[in-house]
């Protein structure tokens, strides 16, 4: 038996399109909460039999805060994907965001090492690794440097990572990845994927910065295959390529039909920007869309390599073009856009 957890979420709802694609009967965490729309989605989009595929995914209730529930979905389970996180830049949320991202994650270990579980693909972030200097390129060998740059997301998924290397040093079998940023059919009003709504609604400015995307359904794809393979206790950076935010931001106005951003800001009017959203968030109770931490990533030049996983895996990724504009299809075809 498989377990995931963070199913209903955007890499965790491929990767159960892949495993069940693939035969696999999985069982599927998910909080009281949460809701299973979007992996519906994603199947209708992508499977081959949706409903089928569907129907071999056993929902279990249950949250990664919670030992007890882990422990009783890890019952009979021999492998496991741990999916679920936090994702915020927005200040409210930070000791939510490091208690599920660092505090779940050891629940999720400890689970696993009394459950006997043979093997644990755990989803790190590309943010959970050091920036390489003089804008070079960042790999799993780029040591984490503490540094008013890092985020306080690239910190929780830091520590939650060092309590996988913990749990493997009491004996579990792990693997961890590190996608940089993560497209795929997903709810535009969360996560990364908000910025497709942004765009739609009309985004003329871009700034100087760049950074590594690569598509869920390559996510899933590469966690499928550590987990089949031999290789244990390493980590793999996960990046199809690396893009300027104008690149980025033209192929979603494109496959939008959206207004092309054209205006580029610099540094001064960006973190004027977060002033203004910072004061709209006070007025609203809505998160703001620009923050100090979003700020600053949106004016650096990241870039990444994964050329230890393609070494070991052959594997090649889905043009983050043709992912965008698969995305931006899907999305003007179905009401469950928001315009």
């Amino acid at each position: 038996m498989i377990l995931v957890t963070g199913g209903t979420g955007l890499a965790g709802s491929h990767l159960l399109l892949e495993l069940t694609s693939r035969g696999n009967s999985v069982r599927a965490l998910r909080r009281k909460s949460s809701k299973t729309d979007f992996v519906h989605h994603v199947f209708n989009a992508y499977a081959k039999e949706p409903e089928k595929q569907l129907q071999m995914i056993e929902w279990v209730e249950g949250d990664v805060l919670d030992l007890f529930s882990l422990e009783d979905a890890m019952e009979g389970v021999s492998r496991v994907y741990h999916d679920a996180a936090m994702v915020s830049f927005n200040p409210a949320d930070r000791e939510m965001m490091h208690r599920v991202n660092v505090e779940g994650t050891a629940n999720v270990v400890n689970a696993a090492l009394t459950k006997g579980v043979k093997k644990l693909c755990h989803l790190s972030s590309i943010a959970a690794l050091g920036r390489a200097k003089e804008d070079g390129i960042t790999d799993e060998s780029t040591d984490w440097v503490t540094s008013r740059y890092n985020s306080h997301y690239a910190i929780s998924k830091y520590n939650g990572e060092r309590e996988v290397w913990r749990g493997t040093a009491e004996g579990l079998d792990a693997v961890v990845i590190l996608p940089s940023i993560i497209l795929g059919l997903a709810d535009i009003s969360n996560g990364s994927m908000q910025l497709f709504k942004t765009i739609r609604q009309g985004l003329p400015f871009y700034t100087p910065g760049s950074n590594g995307y690569i598509a869920a359904i390559d996510i899933a794809l590469a966690q499928v295959f550590l987990m089949e393979s031999e290789v244990t206790n390493e980590k793999f950076v996960l990046s199809a390529e690396n893009l300027s935010y104008k690149e980025m931001l033209v192929m979603i106005a494109e496959g939008l039909r959206g207004r092309k951003p054209g205006i580029k800001v610099n540094e001064a009017l960006v973190f004027a920007a977060r002033y203004f959203f910072k004061a709209k968030s006070f007025l609203t109770g809505k998160p703001p869309i620009i923050t100090k931490e979003t700020a600053r990533t949106a004016m650096r030049d990241y870039q990444y390599s994964s050329k230890k996983f393609i070494d070991i895996s052959g594997m090649e990724f889905t043009s983050i073009s043709d992912t965008i504009a698969k995305i931006c299809s899907i999305y003007l075809k179905n009401d469950f856009f928001v315009k």
